[in-house]
């Protein structure tokens, strides 16, 4: 990328913004961002940034890295938070892609990674080895409803001496606001030594949409005495919140204390009223000495009304209660109960409901994971139980439940869920520009591109190096839409280069702006940027 190129475009100007690139226009990213006005993009270059970046009060600006989170790196040193969002008047058109921020501190444990008080969009970012949370959304603005979506957020640790609330993700927001989280990978993030530890991996107090995530491996817990608790190893939803909790992995968490050990998957507590709906609850474990272990996969307290259906509980651990512990009382609420697999698991406080089985799920691994449902029709010897075992989802908003499922699969071949819906987790098919690859999928050399001229006008070579093994070539908008695609030979060649001309996959001139081209047999990200000039 030619930075001669970069700066003209700077210096002309867009319909759609200019692009004012890091370090070669501005030193720094926050030297970039007061530079930049709505509609601007700040283009930032592989490095390592040590910064604590401070976003403006101005709304519409994208920062972007040009080649991932894996060689762009903001380090907030431990000094303080990596980014700071405290504009409340952000909306979706602002945007963070492609970073990693890790070593961020905040000394009394709230902020360290992210923290956003507007409605911004956070896509496909890695916040890491923070002290503090990692990423903290927060604001009671009427319609406060950041998207977070395909970011990996991974050891963080949260420690403070009382209230200990979140080390992944904090979400907190006010009626009428719907945060919405979703492709993101929430794992390894602990809570510890504090005599209250509600939400290792995701925080909630929020009216949040929480879907198609994995959270795995988070921790709770603490070693201060008979009087600690540790609540929600996975999700801690709290008081009179109401949150869809749908078509998610939510596996290998745990809480770990002397004494209460309650809801080592979900923990929901006063008067919440969720929704939880096809998620693959396993293996989570209420663990140490056995007084107060209860819920190893959900705990509901009392006056909490729980729609519960279509999921899988299985093998997870906890003294009573291992599926679902209900806390009754004169004042209970209900855990409603339909077209569950409870396998190896057991239920108190509440009953069986229609549809529900107590069989082993059979889970087979695939390309995205360990968690699709076997098959005979997608190759295996066996036929799962919870296939063709779920019930139909009546809601319409603010998410179509039933489509969603129907353009993901439970199947190790892919094709989409049709028919009767299958109990369980749902992988998606088409992994979006920009999610994480969680070292799964394949065609992993996007940063082996390389475009010229880039930006254009009329034309742009793309080559593909022969090393790469993938069939097609694609090219993406910022939103993710795919514009164009490309067909890879598999032949033995030193690299084969692709002319864009800037039409689309219907022969239809695309628009000036930023777009991404990656390497994929299904289509994933982090991808390189191509600017458009018209």
């Amino acid at each position: 990328m030619r930075s001669t190129g970069i700066m003209l475009f700077v210096l002309v100007g867009l319909t759609l913004g200019r692009v004012i690139l890091v370090p070669d226009s501005a030193a720094t990213i926050q030297t970039g961002l007061g530079l930049a006005r709505s509609g601007d993009t700040v283009l930032v270059k592989p490095g390592v940034y040590a910064e604590q970046i401070v976003w403006p009060a101005t709304d519409g600006i994208k920062l972007y890295s040009t080649d991932g989170p894996e060689s762009t790196v903001v380090d907030g040193q431990y000094a303080g938070t990596c980014l700071t969002m405290s504009f409340s008047g952000l909306t979706r058109e602002t945007e963070v892609r492609g970073f990693t921020f890790k070593n961020g501190y905040s000394a009394g444990g709230g902020a360290a990674g992210i923290s956003c008080a507007g409605s911004a969009t956070i896509r496909g970012n890695r916040v890491t080895r923070c002290r503090g949370v990692g990423m903290y959304l927060s604001s009671y603005s009427s319609g406060f409803s950041p998207l977070v979506i395909g970011n990996e957020i991974d050891g963080c640790v949260k420690e403070i001496e009382n209230w200990n609330y979140g080390a992944g993700l904090y979400i907190s927001a006010g009626p009428g606001s719907y945060p919405e989280i979703c492709y993101n990978y929430i794992h390894h993030d602990t809570l510890r030594n504090s005599a209250r530890n509600y939400g290792a991996g995701v925080f909630c107090d929020a009216d949040a949409l929480i879907y198609q995530n994995t959270i795995a491996a988070n921790v709770a817990c603490s070693d201060t005495g008979t009087a600690c608790r540790a609540y929600g190893g996975g999700i801690f939803v709290d008081s009179d919140q109401q949150p869809v909790i749908f078509n998610n992995l939510i596996v290998n968490n745990r809480c770990a204390t002397d004494a209460w050990k309650y809801g080592a998957g979900i923990r929901l507590y006063l008067h919440c009223r969720p929704i939880i709906i096809n998620n693959t609850i396993v293996g989570n474990v209420c663990e140490g000495p056995h007084m107060w272990s209860n819920g190893g996969g959900l705990y509901s307290d009392m006056r909490c009304t729980t729609y519960v259906k279509n999921n899988v509980f299985a093998n997870n651990q906890a003294t009573s209660g291992s599926a679902i512990y209900n806390y009754t009382s004169s004042q209970n609420g209900e855990v409603i109960s339909r077209y569950n697999d409870y396998y190896n698991n057991t239920l108190v406080g509440c009953s069986m409901g229609p549809g529900d089985i107590t069989q082993d799920p059979l889970f087979v691994s695939g390309r995205l994971g360990e968690y699709y449902l076997s098959q005979t029709a997608a190759g295996q010897p066996v036929q799962s139980p919870c296939v063709d075992a779920g019930d139909t989802l009546d809601m319409k908003t603010p998410l179509n439940l039933d489509s969603l499922l129907r353009s993901w699969t439970t199947r190790t071949d892919s094709v989409l869920d049709v028919g009767v819906l299958d109990m369980g987790y749902h992988y998606p098919t088409n992994p979006m520009v920009g999610q994480v690859e969680r070292g799964l999928m394949p065609c992993t050399l996007h940063h082996a591109l390389e475009v010229c001229p880039n930006p254009f006008r009329s034309r742009t070579a793309i080559q593909v190096p022969a090393t790469a093994g993938c069939p097609e070539l694609r090219i993406y908008s910022s939103d993710g839409r795919l514009v164009r695609s490309f067909s890879v030979p598999n032949v033995e060649r030193p690299a084969y280069v692709a002319l864009w001309d800037g039409l689309d996959n219907l022969g239809q001139p695309v628009a000036a702006g930023v777009y991404y081209c990656s390497l994929a047999d299904s289509g994933h990200g982090p991808a390189l940027p191509v600017l458009r000039l018209r």
